[in-house]
């Protein structure tokens, strides 16, 4: 496994402080000066809301969701996606790392998809999505002797869906936690109609819902669209969360990632495209914009596995540029002069963010996949 590597100047003789940049002269509302450190709380504070022992149990469980409905799973080697996600988490500034969370991205969504020109296997058709009528308001338990979901006849959940219960997880394997001890459950809600295809995704603990989302996917003869629109919450801090990934066949994959931290007044705006994720020589186009009452930092560039150079601006003016040869990161300022630890530490959070994107978009897409091969 290859660890990220932030190469930087000496700075044990630089105090840590706070970065001020005012904004250009004339503007009414200029953007907050610049604060590292709170721009760092900020971004850990958005990790935190994917970081519950809920959302940990959701995540592993939901990749059994689409074997106990289709009878075998959307995506093969479920157990070896857990194992690359907790790698990324490891490395996520790696552009291997990011690399193949696009690529896990891309899987998922040509398996959602369904017409001919997206990917070439399946059958064209529209494919409305449906709850299978044996299934629906079945209650799914957890079976530690097969290691998958059996039906259950247990009450509550919706009619229009179905609903599997979530269990522990150990923290370090992400494995189901022994002895087996249920935290909540997920429903799964068709909202399918006509030519739409739409599913809700809720998941609830202690009676508190810690997911909620609605992902909807609509197709062309050459192209496929997915989106995740809704919130996660660790219990405090809420992300309010807009994905929208296009695959098309001849120009490969684009994601929109609207994020918000209300609690923060904190948004955060992330284009990223590939058109080839299976090459290692095609690049992937970055633009970000990180907005809040600790300065605006943006981010534009693309990266390859081997090379790669962004642009760093805070709150409008150049500020860094972050170089790979694809196993070492280095951050530098523009000017010349040594990063202070809080901002190396602040840069280094916000490029990771692009990961990030891509492995909450395959978190919330993974238990929805079966219903849309119905």
């Amino acid at each position: 496994m290859r660890v990220l590597q932030i190469a930087k100047r000496s700075v044990a003789t630089v105090a840590l402080v706070s970065l001020t940049l005012a904004g250009c002269g004339g503007e009414s509302t200029p953007d907050a000066p610049f604060n590292p450190a709170g721009t760092t709380a900020d971004l850990e504070a958005m990790n935190s809301t994917f970081a519950s022992a809920t959302f940990n149990s959701f995540s592993t469980f939901s990749l059994m969701f689409d074997a106990a409905l289709l009878g075998s799973p959307v995506i093969s080697a479920s157990a070896a996606a857990v194992e690359i996600g907790k790698s990324l988490a490891a490395e996520r500034g790696n552009p291997q790392a990011i690399r193949a969370a696009a690529a896990r991205s891309v899987e998922r969504l040509a398996a959602t998809l369904k017409q001919r020109g997206v990917r070439p296997s399946f059958n064209a058709g529209p494919g409305v999505a449906a709850i299978p009528a044996e299934v629906a308001g079945r209650t799914f338990i957890y079976d530690p002797g097969t290691g998958g979901y059996v039906s259950s006849d247990l009450t509550g959940a919706p009619a229009n869906g179905v609903r599997f219960l979530i269990y522990a997880v150990n923290p370090v394997t992400y494995a189901p936690a022994e002895p087996l001890t249920q935290v909540g459950y997920v429903d799964l809600i068709d909202l399918s109609g006509g030519s739409t295809q739409a599913a809700r995704v809720q998941v609830v603990s202690g009676g508190v819902t810690f997911v909620d989302y609605t992902v909807t996917v609509s197709e062309g003869a050459t192209s496929g669209r997915v989106t995740a629109i809704g919130y996660v919450t660790d219990g405090t801090t809420q992300a309010n969360i807009n994905v929208s990934t296009t695959l098309t066949y001849t120009a490969g994959l684009t994601l929109t990632y609207a994020l918000d931290i209300p609690q923060r007044d904190v948004s955060i705006d992330l284009s990223v495209s590939i058109s080839d994720v299976s090459q290692p020589s095609s690049p992937i186009v970055v633009n970000l914009t990180m907005r809040g009452p600790n300065g605006t930092v943006t981010m534009s560039g693309q990266f390859t596995e081997t090379s790669g150079n962004l642009n760093i601006r805070v709150n409008g003016h150049a500020f860094a540029t972050i170089t790979t040869n694809g196993t070492t990161t280095t951050i530098t300022r523009v000017d010349g002069t040594p990063l202070a630890e809080d901002e190396l530490l602040a840069l280094q959070h916000v490029f990771e963010v692009q990961a990030g994107a891509f492995t909450s978009f395959d978190q919330m897409l993974a238990p929805v996949g079966s219903i849309f091969q119905q």
